[in-house]
Parts: C-alpha cells; structure tokens; sequence
C-alpha cells in the first residue's frame, strides 16, 4: 500500500500528538509517556491478577501498531542487525546483547532519575509548563545536539 510508504507530515502528526496529549490531561487527568507504560506492564506482569491499565495497552499498541504498519507496507523483516551500529561494532550477537542491554539500563536510570521519558517531559512537562520538564529537555535536547554533531564529526560526516 502507497499510503504506509510515506511518514505522516510534520504539520499532521505534531497537532495530533498535542490534541492526543492535551486529551489525555482533560478526559483522565494522565501525562502520557513512555517510562509509565513500561512501569505499568512490569508491575503488571509480576501481579496480573486485575485486568491491564490503559498505559500497559498503550506500551503493546506502540509495538503491535508498528509491526501492524511494516506488515500493510510490505517491509515487515525482522533482524539483529543495526545498521552503522552494527557496522562499527561488529556482528557479534553477545556483543551488541551487552552494549545494547547496559545502553538500556542507563536510558531506564536516566528515566527514573529524572522523573520521567524524554516523551513524557518532552510532550506532556511541557504542555503543563513544568520547569523540570523545561530543564529536562533542554538537557536531553542538548545532549543530543552535541552528540550528534561530534559523531558525526568522528566519522567524517561533519561540516
């Protein structure tokens, strides 16, 4: 299908996350974010015996709504492989497994430590007018900048 080979534009999917976002606020009186639904589902998975929260479906939605896309595209292909990841590396399973695994520790750390996800600080903080939000993403926003460009500057892509 034509339609799954193009991204949603900017100008489409950026107010339909605000409206998404601010409707969460009004209907449930929720932020919505990343970190919470994986905190939902782990606490869940250990005591399952009341039905899923909305964030637990929400978690699942992300990934089964994504293979669901790649499928209707036709470019469903599971891999280990990462691409420049994988190509700076090496392809050695146990390898990535190991950066791949402490790389997600960190990120969970980093989540927790800092009150929330970037989606959640980034979308939500923000539309609340959260100063930690604004400081929190101002932080991971930089970093990123930064990061990008010195990498990019490693490799030899950089102006």
């Amino acid at each position: 299908m034509e339609i799954f080979a193009v991204r949603c534009p900017w100008y489409v999917a950026g107010p339909l996350l605000g409206l998404l976002v601010m409707g969460l606020l009004w209907a449930i009186n929720k932020p919505l974010g990343a970190l919470g639904g994986y905190i939902d589902t782990v606490q869940w998975a250990e005591r399952p015996a009341a039905p899923p929260s909305w964030r637990v479906v929400f978690l699942v939605g992300i990934v089964v709504g994504g293979a669901l896309s790649a499928l209707a595209a036709g470019t469903f292909a599971p891999t280990f492989a990462y691409g420049s990841f994988t190509a700076s590396i090496g392809t050695t399973l146990a390898r990535e497994g190991t950066i791949l695994a402490a790389a997600g520790v960190l990120i969970g750390y980093g989540a927790r430590l800092g009150g929330g996800c970037t989606s959640g600080h980034g979308m939500c903080g923000m539309a609340m007018c959260s100063p930690a939000s604004f400081v929190a993403t101002m932080t991971f926003m930089g970093a990123a900048i930064i990061t990008a460009n010195l990498l990019a500057l490693g490799i030899g892509g950089g102006s």
